[in-house]
C-alpha cells in the first residue's frame, strides 16, 4: 500500500505541475521551469532517475539548464529516485537543503471543525480575479502567476475554494483529482485572518469533495513541523513520506 500511495502521489503530483511549465528532458530527470514566472513552485528537477556513474553529469546538466533560466537549480528528492544517495550527492555539488516537505495523506475522521464564522465555497462565475488576488497576496506571488492560473486551473480536474471570514475574503484552497487521489493545493490565508481557522476550513472542505468525489485518498504536502503542519494533523492527515528540497543559487 505504501509504495502504490507514493507512486500515485509523486505520478499526480508531477502531471499537476506539468500543467504550469514548460518540461524539459535531462536525459535520467525532468526539469520544469516557466520563462516569465520565477518563483521557486514553477522551477524544479524531478524524477531523478540515474546510475550512480551518470550522477554527476546530471546534476551538471540540470544546473546549465537554469544558469540559462536565471534561476535557482532545485531538485525536489523521493523515495523512488535512483540513486539513493542523491540528496548527499546534491550536497557534496554545493546545494543546500532548502526544505524537507512531507506528503500528507487524510485516511481518519477529522475532529469537529469550529470555525463557524469562516464560510468556504466554491468560487463564482467571474470570481476566478478575486480567487488569484487572494491566493497571490497569500503566498506573496507576483500577480502573473494568478493570471497564468486562469489557463492552467481551467479543467474539471480542478476545484477551486474561496474562504470568508466576517463577509471578507480571507484564504484560498484547491482540489485536483486524477487517478483515484485528491490532491490539495495552495491552501493560503491573508495575514489579517490567520491563526482564525480559516486553513482548517479550507482544508476540511476539500477532503470531504474528495472524499465525495470518490477519490480513494486525499494527500497534500507541507513542511513538517510547521503550523501547517498541525493544522493538517488536526484535519486527519499524517505523514507518507518526505520529500526534501534541495537548492543552489543561480550563478
Amino acid at each position: 500500500m505504501t509504495d502504490d500511495l507514493t507512486r500515485v502521489f509523486e505520478q499526480l503530483w508531477v502531471e499537476f505541475r506539468a500543467r504550469w511549465c514548460v518540461s524539459r528532458d535531462l536525459g535520467g530527470a525532468r526539469a520544469f521551469h516557466h520563462e516569465d514566472v520565477k518563483i521557486p513552485m514553477l522551477h524544479r528537477v524531478v524524477q531523478v532517475d540515474a546510475a550512480p556513474g551518470d550522477a554527476d553529469r546530471l546534476i551538471d546538466a540540470a544546473l546549465d539548464h537554469f544558469r540559462r533560466q536565471a534561476f535557482d537549480c532545485a531538485f525536489t528528492v523521493t523515495p523512488l529516485d535512483r540513486p539513493a544517495d542523491l540528496g548527499e550527492r546534491l550536497l557534496r555539488r554545493g546545494f543546500d537543503l532548502a526544505i524537507r516537505a512531507t506528503a500528507m495523506l487524510c485516511d481518519r475522521p477529522a475532529e469537529p471543525l469550529r470555525a463557524p464564522e469562516v464560510e468556504v465555497a466554491v468560487p463564482e462565475a467571474g470570481e476566478y480575479g478575486l480567487w488569484a488576488d487572494v491566493m497571490c497576496r497569500s503566498f506573496d506571488n507576483p500577480p502573473e502567476f494568478g493570471r497564468l492560473g486562469r489557463t492552467v486551473l481551467d479543467i474539471p480536474r480542478v476545484r477551486l475554494y474561496l474562504a470568508r471570514r466576517g463577509g471578507e475574503p480571507a484564504g484560498t484552497a484547491l482540489l485536483y483529482s486524477d487517478h483515484g487521489m485528491g490532491y490539495v493545493d495552495l491552501v493560503g490565508t491573508l495575514p489579517g485572518h490567520r491563526r482564525r481557522g480559516v486553513a482548517s476550513a479550507l482544508v476540511a472542505r476539500a477532503a470531504a469533495d474528495s472524499a465525495a468525489l470518490g477519490n480513494r485518498w486525499t494527500t497534500l504536502e507541507t513542511e513538517p513541523d510547521s503550523d501547517a503542519e498541525r493544522v493538517y494533523r488536526r484535519r486527519g492527515f499524517r505523514r507518507m513520506h518526505l520529500r526534501p528540497r534541495y537548492v543552489r543559487a543561480a550563478g
